[in-house]
């Protein structure tokens, strides 16, 4: 009886017009794991996704259904950073055996000034079409929280006018560079007039803010088969949005996640969140909950996830925030 209480929770209000975004970046068994999956492992992602009837659709195609309402449901969008030399050699050849395109964020000066373990601009003009498309990821990618708002600017518009010039690129669509940025970077990246995507795990749907989008990092432990099924099967969090400054001032940061309807007893329980050391969870009525980690975060990047069953099999709810203390260097 509980679970069936718990299963349908919320079924009212969630969205079909959702999609997975997930990120990779290497696709190599001998590069470094936390930026890394084996060709092996990539395939039997896209046996998956293939398998179990995922429509798997060109970012820029996503973003066009988002807008229209029109997201087909098991909806999924593989993106790739750096456009390193491993994602020609293994993923170019899978992607097409499996017919899935693949969206990819250049850093330009390491492809001008040919360093060999990236993608040319030749090579880029012979995979772009259909099953991969290039776009915009900074000139030098940098840590856009050390720049200053002309910087900022230069960062993108030049390697803007690089993909325009190559590859004949004109839509906006950008990553931040290790996924950091700010409420002011995101307020510029609007101005300027790019959707982006950070990289933190979560749903995109309509409420996400569209200058800093979720994208389930693929790359060591959590690329492996049974974390995948569950993020390609994610839900959104059926909370009311917030825009919320990545940079906190208080350590540990508080997160308040606001529900659209009352959760009971039950459903309260089954929300659970993370952080390192673990979170303190402290309920304000039946719709609101504050979650804060049981220790100072050390980390430049830390994360908290919270997840809760859904009405769908095997699907959970998802949402996540990245902190960042810019104080903390690289």
């Amino acid at each position: 009886m509980f679970k069936f209480i718990i299963l349908m929770l919320f079924s009212s209000m969630v969205s079909a017009n959702s999609c997975v975004v997930l990120l990779y970046h290497r696709f190599s068994g001998s590069t470094p794991k936390s930026t890394s999956i084996s060709p092996v492992l990539f395939e039997q992602h896209l046996q998956y996704l293939q398998d179990n009837d995922f429509k798997v659709l060109q970012l820029k195609t996503m973003l066009e259904r988002l807008d229209n309402d029109d997201l087909p449901n098991k909806c999924v969008v593989l993106t790739a950073d750096d456009a390193y030399q491993s994602m020609v050699k293994n993923a170019y050849p899978l992607l097409k055996k499996y017919q899935m395109p693949m969206s990819v964020f250049v850093s330009s000066e390491p492809v001008d000034k040919k360093y060999p373990a990236m993608t040319t601009w030749q090579q880029m003009r012979s995979m772009q079409g259909d099953l991969m498309q290039f776009y915009n990821h900074t000139m030098t990618h940098p840590y856009l929280l050390d720049l200053n708002k002309t910087q900022i600017k230069t960062q993108i518009t030049q390697t803007q006018n690089r993909l325009n010039q190559e590859l004949n690129q004109h839509n906006k669509i950008f990553a931040y560079p290790y996924g950091e940025a700010s409420l002011e970077i995101f307020k510029q990246v609007k101005d300027l007039g790019y959707s982006a995507f950070g990289q933190y795990s979560g749903v995109v749907s309509k409420m996400s803010h569209r200058q800093n989008l979720p994208r389930f990092p693929m790359a060591g432990d959590y690329a492996k088969m049974l974390s995948f099924k569950t993020k390609v099967n994610a839900l959104p969090m059926p909370i009311k949005l917030k825009n919320i400054n990545p940079i906190f001032t208080q350590n540990p940061p508080t997160l308040e996640l606001e529900f659209f309807e009352s959760l009971n007893k039950h459903q309260k329980s089954n929300l659970n969140c993370f952080a390192n050391g673990g979170v303190n969870m402290t309920w304000q009525g039946d719709k609101s909950v504050k979650i804060v980690a049981k220790k100072p975060l050390t980390e430049r990047r830390s994360k908290y996830n919270c997840t809760m069953p859904s009405q769908q099999k095997s699907s959970y709810y998802w949402y996540s925030i990245q902190w960042i203390n810019p104080e903390i260097k690289k």
